[in-house]
C-alpha cells in the first residue's frame, strides 16, 4: 500500500486486506434447521462449530460479508487480562464471581488453542506476555488493587517497574502465556471447515424479524426468505432482536481506532500492552505475510460523541512515533464494541420470555476471549446442560443496585444527546462540502447529513437516526453518520452499517 497522509486513508484493517478465501453464497430459498446463528464473527463462527460438533443442524448467516465488523477490525489480543475487571467484579459482587469470570476466559482461550492444534490452522499464532501499565500515581494505585484481586484469585502475575520500548510509566501488571493471532486467517479456516462439514453459511443475508411460533422460531430475512429453527443464537455485536429486553438502555456503544505501521523486527515483540487510563493506548506486534507490523490502538469514544475521530488517529500516530521508529501507517481502521452496565457480558437467554432464543453481547472490547467462551456457554444452554457460568452472564440478572449509577449515567447521556441534536447546526452551504468530505448541514431549514464523494457526487439524507430519533453526527475518519444515543451508524449514502437501527436514512432530494 502506498504511504499517504492519514486523513486521506480509507479504513482497511491489516487482517482484511486480502479478503476471505471462503466462497460464501447468499441465501436464495427458505430453509429449516435445528439452530440458526445470526452474526458470523468470532462468537457466531465458534458457536456454529461447537453446535455442529454436538450434532445440531446449524445455519450461520451474516447481513454482510462475515468478519467485516468488530471481529475483522479487532486488535486480536487473546487474553484474560481485561483492564481492571477482577477488582471491579469483587467490588460490585464478590470474589467467587470474579473467579468464575477468570475461569470462563481461560476456557475460551484454551478452546481456541485446541482448535488451532487440532486443525493445524496457520493464523500467525504467537504466545506473548500482556501488560497493563500506569502512567501516574492514581492509575498505579488502581493497578495495585487489581494486583490484590489477582492474589486473591491465585492468578500468576508480576508487578514490573521497567517497561519495554522506553514507555514512561510508574509500573505495570504483567501476565504470561497470553497469545495473539490473525483473526481472519483463523476464522476463515473455520468458515470453510463448517461448510465442508454440513453447516450452511450465508453472507448478505440480514435477519429482519423474529416470530416465536408454537413449536419453532421463524426468522424472516431482508430478501424475504424464511429460516425456521428450534433455537436461535443472536451473535451480532448488537442484538438485532431485543425481545423487549431493552438492550439499548443497557449497552453503551464505543468506537476504537487502530493503526498498523511497518517496522523492523524487534526482540521485544513478545509483549502486548495497554495503559490504564480513560483514553488508553494499546499495542501489539504482528508478523503478517512476511512483514512485521506494530499495531497501535485505542483513543476511543462513545459513538457519535467525538469532535473529530481523525484527531484520535493522529494521537495514535504521535504515540507510535514517540516510542518507535515509524513514519506513516500502512493500515488504518476502527471497530465498534458494546459495554454492559457492569462490564460483564450478557450471554444466555435473550429474556425470560424467550426460552429458545439466546444472545451474546456486551464484551466491553474483549471480544476474542469472551466470544470464544460464549460458544461454550451457549452450546451448553442449548443442550439444556447446567453451567456454573450461567448466572454470572445471565442477560436478565436482576440485581443492578451496585450498577444503578452506570444505568442512570448512560441513559442521562442519551437524553442529553437527544436534546442537543435537535439544535440546528451553524449555517453551512452545500458548496462548503468538498470532495470526499461530509458533515451535518442546514438545508432548507432542516438538519441534513451531507457527503460528496471523490468524483463530486453529492449524497443528502435525513440526519435523524431511524432507531429512536436521535440526531446523527459526522464521523470524519470513517466517512459515516453516527448516532450518539445508541450507537447506530450509517454509510455516507444513508445505508445502515451497524447498531440498533434496522432502516436506512430517508433520502433528501436537491
Amino acid at each position: 500500500m502506498d504511504k499517504q497522509h492519514i486523513s486521506d486513508m480509507k479504513n482497511l484493517s491489516l487482517w482484511l486486506k486480502d479478503g476471505l478465501k471462503s466462497k460464501i453464497p447468499k441465501l436464495e430459498n427458505d430453509i429449516v434447521c435445528d439452530v440458526c446463528v445470526v452474526g458470523a464473527g468470532i462468537t457466531g463462527i465458534m458457536s456454529a462449530y461447537r453446535l455442529n460438533e454436538a450434532g445440531f443442524n446449524v445455519v450461520l448467516i451474516d447481513k454482510q460479508e462475515p468478519l467485516n465488523l468488530a471481529t475483522g477490525n479487532t486488535t486480536a489480543k487473546f487474553s484474560f487480562q481485561h483492564s481492571l475487571i477482577y477488582s471491579d467484579i469483587i467490588k460490585n459482587y464478590d470474589i467467587e464471581k470474579a473467579r468464575l469470570y477468570y475461569e470462563s476466559q481461560i476456557e475460551g482461550l484454551e478452546f481456541v488453542k485446541s482448535l488451532i492444534n487440532k486443525h493445524n490452522i496457520e493464523c500467525d499464532y504467537k504466545e506473548t506476555s500482556s501488560i497493563i501499565y500506569a502512567e501516574d500515581q492514581e492509575a498505579y494505585d488502581e493497578l495495585l488493587e487489581e494486583q490484590t484481586a489477582y492474589e486473591k484469585l491465585n492468578i500468576p502475575h508480576e508487578m514490573i517497574q521497567d517497561l519495554p520500548f522506553n514507555i514512561k510509566a510508574i509500573g505495570g501488571l504483567k501476565v504470561d502465556s497470553q497469545f495473539e493471532l490473525n483473526p481472519v486467517k483463523y476464522l476463515d479456516f473455520l468458515i470453510n471447515y463448517l461448510m465442508e462439514h454440513g453447516v450452511s453459511v450465508f453472507k448478505d443475508t440480514e435477519a429482519k424479524t423474529v416470530e416465536k411460533e408454537e413449536k419453532e422460531i421463524k426468522i424472516m430475512t431482508g430478501n424475504y426468505h424464511s429460516i425456521r429453527c428450534n433455537n436461535l443464537v443472536i451473535a451480532s455485536a448488537y442484538p438485532f432482536f431485543g425481545g423487549n429486553g431493552f438492550y439499548y438502555t443497557r449497552l453503551e456503544a464505543n468506537r476504537s481506532y487502530l493503526l498498523a505501521f511497518e517496522i523492523e523486527k524487534t526482540n521485544e515483540d513478545n509483549f502486548m500492552m495497554i495503559s490504564n487510563s480513560s483514553s488508553p493506548y494499546s499495542l501489539r506486534f504482528s508478523n503478517t505475510d512476511g512483514t512485521h507490523y506494530l499495531l497501535v490502538g485505542g483513543q476511543g469514544n462513545k459513538v457519535g460523541q467525538s469532535n473529530s475521530e481523525m484527531e484520535s488517529n493522529q494521537k495514535l500516530v504521535d504515540f507510535a512515533r514517540t516510542h518507535f521508529d515509524v513514519d506513516q501507517p500502512a493500515f488504518k481502521w476502527s471497530a465498534q464494541d458494546y459495554k454492559s452496565l457492569d462490564h460483564i457480558p450478557y450471554i444466555g437467554l435473550l429474556t425470560s420470555s424467550y426460552d429458545k432464543i439466546f444472545v451474546a453481547t456486551g464484551f466491553n472490547k474483549w471480544g476474542m476471549s469472551n466470544g470464544s467462551f460464549s460458544s461454550i456457554l451457549l452450546t451448553d444452554l442449548i443442550q439444556s446442560k447446567h453451567s456454573k457460568y450461567e448466572d454470572l452472564f445471565n442477560p436478565s440478572r436482576g440485581d443492578i443496585r451496585s450498577n444503578i449509577g452506570s444505568f442512570m449515567k448512560a441513559n442521562l447521556n442519551v437524553a442529553k444527546e437527544m436534546i442537543k441534536g435537535k439544535i440546528l447546526p451553524d449555517e453551512i452551504n452545500l458548496e462548503d462540502i468538498q470532495n470526499d468530505e461530509g458533515g451535518i448541514i442546514k438545508y432548507e431549514g432542516q438538519r441534513v447529513a451531507a457527503y460528496r464523494d471523490e468524483k463530486g457526487e453529492l449524497f443528502l439524507s435525513d440526519s435523524t437516526c431511524t432507531h429512536l430519533g436521535c440526531e446523527l453526527e459526522y464521523n470524519d475518519s470513517d466517512r459515516s453518520f453516527d448516532c450518539p444515543c445508541h450507537g447506530s451508524r450509517f454509510n455516507y449514502d444513508g445505508k445502515v452499517l451497524e447498531g440498533a437501527a434496522t432502516s436506512d436514512l430517508e433520502k433528501i432530494k436537491l
